[in-house]
């Protein structure tokens, strides 16, 4: 089995939401952050209920795609029906005989020379390492960054992902192996076409109803103008930035840990050729 690795990208995905459309939104929504049970009861006037902090976020999330590739032949016996006359048949020079009494049938020796391909895209949201439906933020307009350095400005909070490209290329690879019955093996492989770190923008509002003492978070999607409420409270900034080489860790060793006796072939991409130069 051999295993290529294609392009490595860090991409953010560009909000179609403005800073201020978003506080517009949230200021139209003070008196049903609370619930509607509470709404419909309490009825929470819009001036009791402050503003108390807006964070924008960068979540992340991986996107994997690859092809998988076996080209193998093996042996295999055809039987083919006669009609009950035929006791015998003469194919390129070789007497097969006629087997069974009620049905008439002889076999073919033959090698099927096999060719498999299929494609497998993966989406794994980067905490936990999980599946995850967010197809529909991969056609959004984006942009592609050097580094998590290039996201980490003008305030901007990136959330890290705990799942590293290894964990994602594992996967992805583990999907696509396959084991068949082969006399002989001519190709064997899986092309990782991309490996790619998405971060979608996300602001996190913090509502306060004053008399109440109560406090509230939501979550504005800023890509699809979603509007839900959120568990906890506002993030604590962290000041680490993880660098390339520990985001793409992905190797001969990191992937031969889980699938032991795969020969890793890496084709370099993008991040991956910078990495070599250094």
């Amino acid at each position: 089995m051999e295993i290529n690795l294609g392009d490595e990208r860090i991409v953010e995905l560009l909000a179609a939401y403005s800073p201020e459309q978003v506080q517009e939104t949230a200021s139209a929504k003070r008196a049903d952050v609370f619930g509607q049970v509470v709404k419909l009861i309490q009825r929470p006037k819009p001036e009791d209920v402050e503003i108390t902090a807006i964070q924008k976020r960068l979540e992340p999330f991986w996107f994997a795609a690859a092809t998988a590739r076996y080209v193998y032949d093996r042996r295999h016996a055809y039987t083919v029906e006669a009609p009950p006359e035929v006791r015998s048949v003469t194919i390129n020079g070789n007497d097969l005989a006629v087997i069974g009494e009620r049905s008439h049938w002889f076999q073919l020796e033959a090698v099927d020379h096999c060719v498999e391909e299929f494609r497998r895209e993966l989406i794994l949201e980067a905490m936990h390492g999980q599946e995850a439906d967010l197809s529909k933020y991969l056609n959004y307009p984006h942009q592609t960054a050097p580094d998590m350095a290039a996201l980490d400005q003008g305030g901007v909070m990136v959330v890290l992902p705990e799942v590293r490209g290894s964990f994602v290329v594992r996967k992805l690879a583990a999907l696509l192996m396959k084991t068949f019955q082969a006399d002989r093996v001519h190709e064997e492989k899986i092309d990782v076409e991309q490996v790619t770190l998405f971060f979608r923008p996300v602001y996190a509002i913090e509502y306060l109803w004053k008399p109440k003492q109560k406090k509230q978070v939501m979550e504005f999607d800023a890509l699809t103008g979603e509007f839900r409420a959120e568990a906890g409270d506002i993030k604590k900034h962290v000041q680490r930035v993880l660098d390339n080489d520990a985001l793409f860790d992905i190797g001969a060793d990191a992937i031969g840990a889980v699938l032991p006796g795969v020969n890793v072939a890496i084709k370099l991409g993008r991040l991956a050729a910078r990495k070599a130069v250094r």
